[in-house]
Protein backbone atom coordinates (compact mmCIF):
# COMPACT_ATOMS: atom_id res chain seq x y z
CA UNK A 1 0.00 0.00 0.00
CA UNK A 2 1.50 3.33 -1.02
CA UNK A 3 1.55 6.38 1.25
CA UNK A 4 -1.23 7.97 -0.78
CA UNK A 5 -3.42 4.92 -0.09
CA UNK A 6 -2.79 5.12 3.66
CA UNK A 7 -3.84 8.52 5.01
CA UNK A 8 -2.68 7.83 8.58
CA UNK A 9 0.82 6.88 7.45
CA UNK A 10 0.90 9.95 5.21
CA UNK A 11 -0.25 12.14 8.13
CA UNK A 12 2.59 10.77 10.26
CA UNK A 13 5.14 11.56 7.54
CA UNK A 14 3.73 15.06 7.01
CA UNK A 15 3.77 15.82 10.74
CA UNK A 16 7.27 14.41 11.19
CA UNK A 17 8.56 16.41 8.20
CA UNK A 18 7.21 19.61 9.72
CA UNK A 19 8.59 18.82 13.19
CA UNK A 20 12.03 17.80 11.93
CA UNK A 21 12.31 21.08 10.03
CA UNK A 22 10.98 23.11 12.96
CA UNK A 23 12.81 21.47 15.89
CA UNK A 24 15.47 19.28 14.30
CA UNK A 25 15.76 15.51 14.26
CA UNK A 26 17.17 15.07 17.77
CA UNK A 27 14.58 17.25 19.53
CA UNK A 28 11.62 15.58 17.81
CA UNK A 29 10.26 12.47 19.48
CA UNK A 30 7.72 9.88 18.42
CA UNK A 31 5.47 11.36 21.10
CA UNK A 32 5.75 14.79 19.42
CA UNK A 33 4.83 13.22 16.08
CA UNK A 34 1.88 11.41 17.66
CA UNK A 35 0.59 14.64 19.24
CA UNK A 36 0.93 16.52 15.95
CA UNK A 37 -1.17 13.89 14.15
CA UNK A 38 -3.70 13.45 16.95
CA UNK A 39 -2.71 9.79 17.25
CA UNK A 40 -1.33 7.79 20.14
CA UNK A 41 2.31 6.70 20.34
CA UNK A 42 1.34 3.04 19.88
CA UNK A 43 -0.56 4.01 16.72
CA UNK A 44 2.55 5.68 15.30
CA UNK A 45 4.60 2.63 16.25
CA UNK A 46 2.13 0.42 14.39
CA UNK A 47 3.30 2.16 11.20
CA UNK A 48 6.98 2.75 12.01
CA UNK A 49 9.44 0.81 14.14
CA UNK A 50 11.16 3.96 15.40
CA UNK A 51 12.03 7.57 14.58
CA UNK A 52 14.81 6.44 12.22
CA UNK A 53 12.24 4.51 10.17
CA UNK A 54 10.06 7.62 9.97
CA UNK A 55 13.02 9.67 8.77
CA UNK A 56 13.98 7.05 6.17
CA UNK A 57 10.40 6.98 4.87
CA UNK A 58 10.43 10.77 4.52
CA UNK A 59 13.69 10.50 2.60
CA UNK A 60 12.23 7.82 0.31
CA UNK A 61 9.18 9.99 -0.35
CA UNK A 62 11.28 13.07 -1.12
CA UNK A 63 13.52 11.15 -3.51
CA UNK A 64 10.58 9.45 -5.24
CA UNK A 65 8.81 12.78 -5.74
CA UNK A 66 12.00 14.38 -7.07
CA UNK A 67 12.61 11.49 -9.49
CA UNK A 68 9.01 11.57 -10.68
CA UNK A 69 9.21 15.30 -11.39
CA UNK A 70 12.60 14.91 -13.10
CA UNK A 71 11.19 12.12 -15.29
CA UNK A 72 8.28 14.36 -16.34
CA UNK A 73 10.68 17.18 -17.24
CA UNK A 74 12.84 14.87 -19.34
CA UNK A 75 9.83 13.42 -21.15
CA UNK A 76 8.36 16.80 -22.09
CA UNK A 77 7.49 17.17 -25.77
CA UNK A 78 10.72 18.14 -27.61
CA UNK A 79 8.65 20.15 -30.11
CA UNK A 80 7.42 22.39 -27.27
CA UNK A 81 10.35 22.28 -24.85
CA UNK A 82 14.00 22.77 -25.81
CA UNK A 83 16.59 20.21 -24.70
CA UNK A 84 18.22 22.76 -22.38
CA UNK A 85 14.90 23.44 -20.69
CA UNK A 86 14.17 19.73 -20.21
CA UNK A 87 17.62 19.03 -18.76
CA UNK A 88 17.57 22.10 -16.52
CA UNK A 89 14.10 21.18 -15.26
CA UNK A 90 15.15 17.61 -14.50
CA UNK A 91 18.32 18.65 -12.68
CA UNK A 92 16.44 21.31 -10.71
CA UNK A 93 13.74 18.81 -9.75
CA UNK A 94 16.19 16.12 -8.71
CA UNK A 95 18.70 18.23 -6.84
CA UNK A 96 16.60 21.17 -5.69
CA UNK A 97 13.71 18.98 -4.60
CA UNK A 98 15.89 16.80 -2.41
CA UNK A 99 17.92 19.57 -0.81
CA UNK A 100 15.02 21.94 -0.16
CA UNK A 101 13.89 19.82 2.80
CA UNK A 102 16.95 20.63 4.91
CA UNK A 103 17.57 24.07 3.45
CA UNK A 104 14.15 25.30 4.63
CA UNK A 105 15.09 24.63 8.24
CA UNK A 106 17.31 26.30 10.80
CA UNK A 107 18.28 22.68 11.58
CA UNK A 108 19.45 21.98 8.02
CA UNK A 109 22.93 20.80 9.01
CA UNK A 110 21.52 18.37 11.55
CA UNK A 111 18.97 17.08 9.02
CA UNK A 112 21.75 16.63 6.46
CA UNK A 113 23.88 14.74 9.01
CA UNK A 114 20.98 12.43 9.85
CA UNK A 115 20.26 11.86 6.16
CA UNK A 116 23.90 10.87 5.64
CA UNK A 117 23.78 8.55 8.64
CA UNK A 118 20.43 6.92 7.94
CA UNK A 119 19.70 7.23 4.24
CA UNK A 120 22.88 6.61 2.26
CA UNK A 121 21.37 3.61 0.49
CA UNK A 122 18.25 5.58 -0.45
CA UNK A 123 20.31 8.47 -1.82
CA UNK A 124 22.59 6.11 -3.74
CA UNK A 125 19.68 4.23 -5.33
CA UNK A 126 17.94 7.47 -6.30
CA UNK A 127 21.17 8.86 -7.76
CA UNK A 128 21.66 5.71 -9.83
CA UNK A 129 18.11 5.92 -11.14
CA UNK A 130 18.47 9.60 -12.01
CA UNK A 131 21.80 8.96 -13.73
CA UNK A 132 20.09 6.32 -15.87
CA UNK A 133 17.24 8.72 -16.75
CA UNK A 134 19.68 11.46 -17.71
CA UNK A 135 21.75 9.04 -19.81
CA UNK A 136 18.63 7.88 -21.65
CA UNK A 137 17.63 11.50 -22.37
CA UNK A 138 21.10 12.32 -23.72
CA UNK A 139 21.12 9.17 -25.89
CA UNK A 140 17.79 10.23 -27.36
CA UNK A 141 19.02 13.79 -27.96
CA UNK A 142 22.11 12.34 -29.64
CA UNK A 143 20.00 10.09 -31.91
CA UNK A 144 17.78 13.04 -32.84
CA UNK A 145 20.79 15.20 -33.70
CA UNK A 146 20.30 17.77 -30.93
CA UNK A 147 23.79 17.02 -29.60
CA UNK A 148 26.80 15.03 -30.79
CA UNK A 149 28.16 12.42 -28.39
CA UNK A 150 30.64 9.61 -28.85
CA UNK A 151 34.27 9.56 -29.97
CA UNK A 152 36.03 11.96 -29.66
CA UNK A 153 33.31 13.46 -27.45
CA UNK A 154 32.13 11.77 -24.27
CA UNK A 155 29.65 8.91 -24.32
CA UNK A 156 26.08 9.63 -23.18
CA UNK A 157 26.87 7.94 -19.84
CA UNK A 158 29.93 10.11 -19.20
CA UNK A 159 28.15 13.27 -20.41
CA UNK A 160 25.25 12.54 -18.03
CA UNK A 161 27.59 11.85 -15.13
CA UNK A 162 29.56 15.07 -15.70
CA UNK A 163 26.38 17.12 -16.06
CA UNK A 164 24.95 15.67 -12.86
CA UNK A 165 28.18 16.21 -10.91
CA UNK A 166 28.52 19.75 -12.23
CA UNK A 167 24.97 20.60 -11.21
CA UNK A 168 25.53 19.04 -7.79
CA UNK A 169 28.62 21.21 -7.35
CA UNK A 170 26.55 24.29 -8.20
CA UNK A 171 24.02 23.30 -5.56
CA UNK A 172 26.66 22.81 -2.87
CA UNK A 173 28.25 26.17 -3.69
CA UNK A 174 25.04 28.21 -3.77
CA UNK A 175 24.06 30.27 -0.76
CA UNK A 176 20.36 29.97 -1.60
CA UNK A 177 17.90 28.32 -3.97
CA UNK A 178 17.57 31.33 -6.28
CA UNK A 179 21.34 31.43 -6.82
CA UNK A 180 21.40 27.70 -7.56
CA UNK A 181 18.62 27.97 -10.15
CA UNK A 182 20.22 30.95 -11.86
CA UNK A 183 23.60 29.23 -12.06
CA UNK A 184 22.02 25.97 -13.16
CA UNK A 185 20.36 27.69 -16.13
CA UNK A 186 23.69 29.15 -17.28
CA UNK A 187 25.49 25.84 -16.70
CA UNK A 188 23.04 23.77 -18.75
CA UNK A 189 23.08 26.25 -21.65
CA UNK A 190 26.89 26.24 -21.76
CA UNK A 191 27.06 22.45 -21.36
CA UNK A 192 24.56 21.70 -24.12
CA UNK A 193 26.15 24.29 -26.43
CA UNK A 194 29.46 22.45 -25.99
CA UNK A 195 27.83 19.20 -27.11
CA UNK A 196 26.24 20.62 -30.27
Amino acid sequence: MSNEENPKREAILNAASQLFRQYGYRRTSIEDIAKETGMSRPSVYSYFENKDAVFRSISERIHENALSEARQKLKADPKKTALEERLEGALAARLGGVHTFGDESPHGNEICDEANRLCGDIVSAASTRFQSMLTTALKKANREGDIALGHPRPSPQIAAELMNLGAYGLLRGAEDSATFHKRLGHFVKIYVAGLQ
